[in-house]
């Protein structure tokens, strides 16, 4: 009698590791379905950010116009020191309070007046 109750014991763990795998294995093919479907629809992209002419505290009155375009065009792409995800100019425009992005476009004036 103890030899037909071991196989029964080793039945059932044999059958709970089936069943396991099995439900693993459904959850993870389910999973790769919505990755490449429902999931990837619900990130919409985020609309371009505007192009600033304007940078709120930060004087543009001493660059010469010929700089001016080329200076804001570069404030325009290169990304915020303060880890905002937004660009220099962007930041100015929408965080008055970063004191990063303000010496960064001050110094980007300063050093677009030197040449």
């Amino acid at each position: 009698m103890a030899r037909s109750t071991s196989g029964l014991k080793r039945l059932s763990r044999n059958a709970a590791i089936s069943v396991f795998l099995s439900a693993a294995a459904i959850l993870g093919f389910s999973c790769l379905a919505l990755q490449s479907t429902v999931w990837q629809e619900s990130r919409a992209p985020k609309p371009p950010e505007p192009f600033y002419t304007k940078l709120p505290d930060v004087d543009l009155s001493g660059v010469p116009q010929e700089k001016l375009g080329a200076l804001l065009k570069k404030l325009n792409a290169q990304r915020c020191p303060c880890d905002c995800n937004r660009t220099i100019a962007s930041c100015r425009n929408n965080h008055r309070s970063c004191s990063m992005s303000i010496a960064a476009a001050r110094a980007a004036v300063a050093d677009a007046m030197k040449r």
